[in-house]
């Protein structure tokens, strides 16, 4: 069936064509990634290769029929000694391999990229084995194009267009309300809409299945095209074999197997497994469990992921016989109206019809029922955080077990200006339980103490105050902290004051946590936007301009072991090294520190610090009060504490601190973040209460598919210039390597013609 020597012939026959389209995939690949999004430019960077995977197949699109098109002679072809299938199917072979090694120099990419971020080698080999599927299921569409056209130029441009569009087809519902049966039928027709598990490190095997027999359907098509051609009709004796196979792929290749495949799970977190610690949960329930899906149609024509969705919700559903799993249409209206009486509201996207703009409501709820009680997930679109998510459900309904916590502001502000905690906390399926600061010491004895308190600043407590919650903590309370010895005029002009009078600072400093007075400053920090300081001041209510600036005193903190995403601080106060307290997490090691202006200047400007941020320093200056230093910036009391205000004492507190009291204040965290906002800390602070409430395991999970896809392991920017002068070195290196091949086989084959002729 395959021939060696015809194969041979294709490899050998236009080698130098091979080596232009090597160079075409090569740099257009390459361009489209480090150039075009802006890999290059410090700060924008991602590590993330959906891009870079996505552009392959779309540059195959071209260089797949123009391989095909270079080894198409008809005439030769039917004067060789072999079948007509030995000739279709090495050319499969020799044209799918001729491609797999045009994208070879492509490995070149994830291994540059490994060294500024986080690649994960198991998505990179998925990766490109989905590419290589992808080659041999688009060199098999061209091959049977070309048994349908034999006029060459005509054949290259149906073959390009057709690729183009199979590869696109999935997104016309994005742009054209068609219904959902037509949505999922592009998706099934789509090269690219099955590759995009194979770019999360999955082996789907009907996305496999879906390469490997479309590929055989176009080339059994091609063989009988081509046989047709010779005179052999189409159920002659030859062809039955073929025509049966035809029938057979194509049933089971379009066919629903919904309920016949296997997800083979590869990445590093197995976000799209089932943990140990799953499966014990549900594994206890004792009555039926109910889960309900309800998603929108819409939803499933624009999102591949909700599929995963789905599949992961299988999968937990087949973890116990009683455990039940149904997808309703949240469109209908009988389940719309479930959702409403549920309080749960629809999501808003953006869809295009008629060059029009408009915004479509969509649903993608779980909702979970238990014994008569029901527990929900308001909107899911991803596996990410989804085994977390799911947890708190399963936890509160069949282990009984419920997540809480008390929120209290120390300072002047309240629990208002901390919306999207709340909000999180309160999706999370953990109850919130706002504390105000008057009313602490009435109710001092009906605080719990595995109730973890989540505590916003301590200038604004009194004395009394302070000794309760030193009193909830020695008693066994857990507590995560955030507070320092300043406050800033947030809603002024960011003037920084000492609290000179902070009654619970004394109690930290007793328990081994010590500020510093400095202000700790980071070359990786927030860069957003402020009303231009060239603006004219009479006109900038009514039409400001705004010029986006890197803010050192707003650090970001680059992901570590504590925390996997990272975090912001504003304005944060490095804490002293102590045997007292274990270190949390730091700042980068291109952090400074920032003393207080000495007793005149602070006469002067009644100023301890210089904030404007179009006047603060970028960078370490020689000046007496910057030090170039790595900061720590948050710890955990690890040792005996004793009370200041009490005389008990805890030999095993837990007691998170963090030098930042607007850590979570919803102001800051949307200035931090731009138009989609900074969330991580209130995701830490979610984590953090799963910790200190002795849920380890389950808080591992809430990153679960939260990759950190920025570039992080050069802080540097001289550093990160001179890794992407190297980057572009190699580029440039593999690409004069594919000139130089074509230089020397042009050479070569000239002195052999020259040879010949003599």
């Amino acid at each position: 069936m395959i021939s060696k020597s015809l194969i041979a012939k294709d490899f050998k026959s236009h080698f130098v064509s091979y080596i232009i389209c090597s160079l075409l995939l090569f740099l257009t690949s390459c361009f489209q990634f480090f150039i075009f999004n802006r890999f290059f430019v410090f700060g924008y960077g991602t590590s993330s290769l959906s891009n870079f995977f996505s552009t392959i197949p779309y540059v195959f699109s071209l260089i797949v029929p123009v391989v095909v098109l270079l080894n198409s002679n008809s005439d030769v072809e039917n004067n060789f000694p072999f079948t007509t299938q030995t000739v279709i199917i090495s050319k499969l072979v020799s044209h799918s391999l001729i491609i797999i090694a045009m994208v070879v120099p492509l490995v070149i990419v994830p291994i540059s990229v490994s060294v500024f971020g986080d690649v994960e080698a198991v998505n990179v080999i998925t990766g490109f084995s989905g590419i290589f599927l992808y080659a041999i299921l688009a060199v098999s569409l061209c091959l049977f194009v070309n048994e349908l056209i034999s006029l060459k130029p005509v054949f290259l441009v149906v073959s390009i267009l057709l690729l183009i569009g199979i590869d696109s087809i999935h997104v016309i519902p994005l742009y054209v309300n068609c219904g959902q049966f037509f949505s999922n039928f592009f998706n099934s027709l789509s090269f690219v809409w099955h590759f995009d598990s194979f770019s999360k490190g999955i082996i789907d095997t009907r996305d496999f299945f879906f390469y490997l027999l479309s590929a055989a359907v176009f080339t059994v098509l091609a063989i009988s095209v081509s046989e047709a051609k010779k005179g052999k009709k189409w159920f002659s004796k030859s062809l039955k074999p073929y025509s049966v196979l035809v029938i057979l792929i194509a049933l089971f290749a379009f066919i629903d197997s919904s309920r016949l495949y296997l997800r083979l799970d590869f990445t590093k977190d197995k976000q799209f497994s089932v943990s140990k610690y799953t499966k014990d949960t549900l594994k206890q329930a004792k009555d039926p469990v109910r889960i309900t899906y309800y998603r929108s149609k819409e939803l499933v024509a624009r999102y591949p992921e909700v599929r995963d969705v789905y599949d992961y919700l299988k999968i937990c559903a087949n973890e116990n016989s009683i455990i039940s799993l149904s997808v309703l249409d949240a469109d209908k209206k009988e389940n719309e109206d479930i959702l409403t009486s549920l309080n749960i509201p629809p999501q808003q996207i953006q869809s295009v019809n008629d060059n029009r703009a408009e915004y479509i409501k969509i649903y993608s709820a779980v909702v979970i029922e238990y014994q008569g009680k029901k527990e929900v997930l308001p909107f899911v679109l991803s596996t990410a955080s989804l085994q977390f998510e799911l947890n708190t459900r399963f936890d509160a309904l069949i282990k009984d077990k419920k997540y809480n916590a008390y929120l209290l502001c120390g300072n002047e502000y309240n629990t208002n200006q901390y919306h999207y905690l709340e909000m999180l906390l309160t999706t999370s399926n953990i109850h919130c339980y706002p504390i105000e600061k008057e009313a602490i010491t009435y109710i001092r004895n009906q605080l719990e103490t595995d109730v973890p308190l989540i505590m916003f600043g301590t200038c604004a407590l009194s004395p009394e105050q302070s000794e309760v919650i030193e009193d909830f903590i020695l008693r066994g309370g857990k507590a995560l902290i955030m507070t320092s010895q300043y406050s800033v005029d947030i809603n002024g002009n960011w003037k920084i004051i000492k609290n000179v009078n902070d009654s619970f600072i004394p109690v930290l400093e007793k328990w081994g946590v010590k500020f510093e007075d400095k202000i700790v400053n980071d070359i990786s920090n927030v860069r957003t936007s402020f009303v231009s300081s060239q603006s004219d001041k009479s006109i900038e209510t009514e039409n400001p301009q705004y010029e986006y600036i890197n803010y050192p005193q707003w650090i970001s903190l680059l992901p570590q072991t504590n925390i996997p995403n990272g975090l912001t601080l504003f304005w944060a106060s490095p804490i002293k090294e102590s045997p007292r307290v274990t270190p949390l997490f730091y700042s980068s090691e291109m952090s400074w520190t920032v003393k207080e202006f000495d007793a005149a200047t602070y006469a002067q400007t009644s100023e301890l610090y210089l904030t404007n941020p179009f006047m603060v320093e970028k960078a370490p200056i020689s000046d007496p009060l910057f030090i170039k230093e790595v900061s720590t910036v948050g710890v955990q009391i690890n040792s005996k504490i004793e009370g200041l205000y009490n005389a008990e004492t805890n030999e095993d507190p837990k007691v998170i601190v963090i030098p930042c009291q607007y850590f979570a204040y919803d102001l800051l965290l949307e200035l931090a973040g731009g138009e989609n906002g900074d969330f991580r800390n209130t995701d830490f602070i979610l984590q953090s209460i799963m910790r200190l409430t002795g849920a380890e395991e389950l808080s591992k999970m809430q990153y679960g598919g939260m990759k950190n896809i920025s570039l992080y392991k050069v802080t540097d920017p001289n550093v990160f210039i001179a890794k992407c002068g190297t980057v572009l070195r190699f580029i440039f290196l593999i690409a004069i390597l594919h000139v130089a091949a074509m230089i020397t086989l042009v050479i070569v084959r000239k002195n052999k013609n020259a040879a010949y002729t003599k």
